[in-house]
């Protein structure tokens, strides 16, 4: 099985304008850390860039290609390391439509590097939430002209809370239009504090999301494919 790692250093990243999103590097996100999933574990953590490299934390992510290989995965502490499984809409990976994160929780991030490390956990919505932003911001004048849905008439759902790993990988929608035909985005979680009990240690401190991806979102908004 292959998988694809990447290192990075959250300050450099965070200083980083990255390219539109139409002019995104191959195998980038159109983020502040160019990876959805780095993005995402430093919201949901509330993790602070200075004091965490500080601390000696780095950021890393590995990508599965396989449903199966990404299933059995765990994040990692040190470096701080997601997982991710992107889902496409065309069988020739072009076109990213669905991304899977696992990442710590701001808990389990804390114990390892330190209590001012992190904030208060955060939500997967937050992220998706993020990530309309970011579309929106480097829509064209034209594409804003187009735009069948416009930002700020989405709807950002709640988190749908899965109860086990098995619940949180199984299928679930990208996005969906309601009777009223407004444009929701909803997420998947599965959150399991460091401190729960009566549960093995492996599965102790994380922070999983099931996200729409930007280039997927954009096409959605342009009314280039059906909710």
């Amino acid at each position: 099985m292959f998988v694809s790692t990447r290192r990075v250093s959250i300050l450099a990243l965070a200083a980083v304008a990255l390219s539109p999103l139409s002019a995104a590097p191959a195998g980038a996100d159109p983020t502040d850390y160019g990876n959805l999933c780095i993005r995402a574990q430093t919201q949901t953590a509330d993790l602070h860039p200075r004091k965490f490299e500080h601390e000696g934390g780095t950021l890393a992510n590995v990508d599965y290609p396989d449903a199966a290989g990404f299933a059995a995965s765990k994040p990692q502490l040190r470096p701080l390391t997601t997982t991710r499984y992107t889902t496409y809409e065309d069988s020739a990976r072009t076109q990213p439509k669905q991304v899977r994160c696992k990442g710590k929780s701001a808990d389990h991030i804390a114990v390892e590097y330190g209590a001012r490390v992190t904030g208060e956990e955060g939500t997967c919505a937050e992220v998706n939430e993020r990530t309309v932003r970011e579309v929106t911001k480097e829509l064209t004048n034209d594409e804003r002209k187009a735009l069948v849905y416009k930002p700020r008439d989405i709807v950002i759902d709640p988190d749908t809370i899965a109860a086990t790993g098995q619940e949180w990988v199984a299928e679930f929608p990208t996005t969906t239009v309601d009777a009223g035909g407004v444009l929701h985005i909803p997420s998947k979680a599965l959150y399991v504090p460091f401190d729960t009990p009566g549960i093995p240690e492996a599965f102790k401190g994380q922070h999983y999301c099931t996200l729409v991806a930007h280039a997927y979102l954009k096409r959605v908004m342009l009314g280039q494919v059906m909710s």
